[in-house]
């Protein structure tokens, strides 16, 4: 299983100083949602989980699976007093025809650190500010495209390596999922010479959640997650729709 096609599974993101700003009237709440992944055309199962611990930090998690392979993506946070995005760890677990891959990141924030570990390799990163991982980057996409932010860019550590994340807006749709049709604000990612293509909807109706994400890599495979079912603070997002589509005119649109 392509690692991208995993990495667009666990979603489902330090960024520049002027972007770690908090959203102006955004707060986090639980939720859990679930998601329908096609990896060429092989059905998957995708779990996504946002719950806060008794200390007050975060935890996302992400889980897909199916009988060939599973995946576990998790990642911890907190906010810290000028609203901004304080990560404590992050690690990704990966089972494929039984063969296993497992990376951690850990900050130590009293020595400006954070430490990556792999099944091969280590490496340290030295922390000039309090950079994002592969799981929190969304979580600042996410509380930027509530705030209204027009520009999105993020230090991110990948694989123990500090790596820019851009990305702009491409616009509103009306996207079908196996949700129901959903307003959605599209994202995609900019690339400097690299052929692959990504795209996420983000839902302005639904706190921002992310509902659909898209990739196209290189050699031309795509691979797609849509939005199920799912809940945030205990109510049904099937039921929120419901009642916002006797209140709007959604034109409903399929979106490849």
């Amino acid at each position: 299983m392509s690692r991208w096609f995993s990495h667009l599974l666990l979603l489902a993101v330090s960024c520049l100083i002027s972007l770690h700003s908090p959203a102006s009237d955004f707060q986090l709440t639980p939720y859990q949602l679930i998601y329908r992944a096609s990896y060429n055309g092989m059905p998957i199962d995708a779990d996504r989980q946002l719950q806060q611990r008794p200390d007050g930090s975060w935890e996302l998690a992400t889980t897909a699976s199916n009988f060939l392979a599973s995946i576990r993506e998790q990642g911890t946070f907190g906010i810290d007093k000028n609203g901004s995005i304080r990560n404590y760890g992050y690690q990704y677990k990966r089972s494929v025809f039984g063969k296993k891959k497992t990376e951690d990141l850990v900050y130590d924030h009293a020595n400006n650190t954070a430490t990556y570990t792999s099944d091969k390799k280590t490496r340290q990163v030295s922390l000039e500010r309090d950079y994002l991982n592969r799981l929190s980057y969304q979580v600042q996409l996410r509380r930027d495209l509530a705030s209204g932010a027009k520009q999105l860019e993020y230090q991110v550590i990948s694989r123990g390596r500090l790596k820019t994340y851009l990305f702009e807006k491409a616009g509103e749709e009306i996207l079908e999922t196996p949700l129901g049709a959903v307003r959605a604000i599209r994202v995609d990612r900019i690339r400097e010479d690299d052929d692959r293509q990504t795209a996420l909807w983000f839902a302005p109706d639904l706190d921002y959640l992310l509902v659909k994400l898209w990739q196209r890599e290189k050699d031309g495979e795509e691979y797609e997650i849509s939005i199920k079912d799912g809940n945030s603070q205990g109510i049904s997002l099937t039921e929120h729709l419901n009642k916002l589509s006797k209140s709007m005119n959604y034109e409903k649109i399929a979106v490849k």
